[in-house]
């Protein structure tokens, strides 16, 4: 049998207490480690709640982005509604349901006169329009690029401008916007009266008489147009009738503004905007040797007609 001393009872005493209290502390510890969050975890949880933060901030300020162009621009809206709609057709003092005879005016001067000042105020409508439809691209982009649902009407906007302008069906909104920007925007008020002068011969060609065609667009059904008279064998072709001149010159914008034999003048539209500076005729005439076979020449005869009748002697006068 073992004898304890006084001392070793004691001693024994104070180590048992020792390694309870141990065993308590560790156990706690070991609680603590499980259950409170580490400083990694923190750090994590204080990240993603900063991210939510700031997209919900980036989120306002996009909307409030969106709402300040639309009180500066969309309100002042005067021919298209925010749904791309025409809610004013053009209210002309001219009648442009059919041209004039201007083989009437005998004097040449003043037939050419005559001749730009019937079409102008058609032209400027139409780029009134195309400035206002612009506007609203603008807006959609704002809300496209920074990630924000498009209204209904927006939607229904972008799917009918996509077909207007010919945009691929495979491309995304973002593609898609970025396009019509390229394609939805004005003309050069002297590059549409020079064509219109070469192309009719002053307003008095066949096709310009018979049909309210000043540019010699083609259509390719049966009856829709004026059989040309040198129509090649085989050719089905037809020079396109109009209800109204100024029908004709809203094909026209858009034929210039969409089809893939003018990308040229569209590509140097943009690049002088990108400038900051507005584009002439005689710069995008550049782009249009694809629009008669005789080709340079033909964008030479344009060019000496947009200087010779002083079609941008303002925009000269400025620079």
């Amino acid at each position: 049998m073992i004898k304890f001393s006084c001392n070793m009872v004691r001693s024994l005493t104070v180590l048992m207490v020792l390694i309870l209290f141990g065993l308590a502390g560790c156990s706690e510890s070991d609680e603590q480690s499980t259950n409170m969050p580490q400083a990694e975890d923190m750090a994590v949880e204080g990240e993603q709640g900063y991210d939510a933060q700031a997209a919900a901030a980036a989120r306002d300020n996009a909307e409030q982005m969106f709402v300040d162009y639309a009180d500066n621009n969309l309100r002042k809206l005067k021919l298209i509604a925010r749904d791309g709609t025409v809610k004013r057709e053009g209210n002309f003092e001219v009648d442009y349901k059919k041209l004039p005879n201007f083989k009437d005016i005998t004097h040449i001067p003043d037939r050419k006169s005559a001749f730009f000042d019937y079409l102008r105020p058609a032209i400027e409508y139409q780029n009134q329009l195309i400035s206002e439809r612009r506007q609203i691209l603008k807006g959609i982009e704002i809300r496209i690029n920074h990630h924000l649902e498009l209204s209904s009407a927006q939607e229904q906007y972008m799917q009918a401008m996509r077909k207007r302008y010919r945009v691929p069906e495979e491309d995304s909104s973002a593609q898609a916007v970025a396009l019509l920007l390229r394609r939805v925007d004005t003309l050069p008020v002297s590059m549409v009266l020079a064509q219109a002068a070469v192309e009719s011969a002053w307003g008095t060609s066949r096709f310009a008489r018979e049909g309210n065609n000043l540019f010699g667009q083609w259509c390719f059904s049966k009856g829709c147009g004026l059989v040309p008279e040198q129509r090649s064998e085989g050719s089905v072709h037809e020079v396109q009738k109009f209800s109204s001149v100024d029908k004709a010159i809203g094909a026209y914008f858009l034929n210039i503004n969409s089809h893939p034999a003018y990308v040229r003048t569209r590509e140097v539209r943009e690049r002088i905007r990108a400038e900051g500076k507005t584009p002439t005729g005689v710069e995008l005439v550049q782009g249009l040797e694809k629009y008669s076979v005789r080709g340079e020449h033909y964008v030479k005869e344009l060019r000496n007609m947009i200087l010779s009748n002083g079609l941008e002697a303002e925009i000269i006068k400025s620079t």
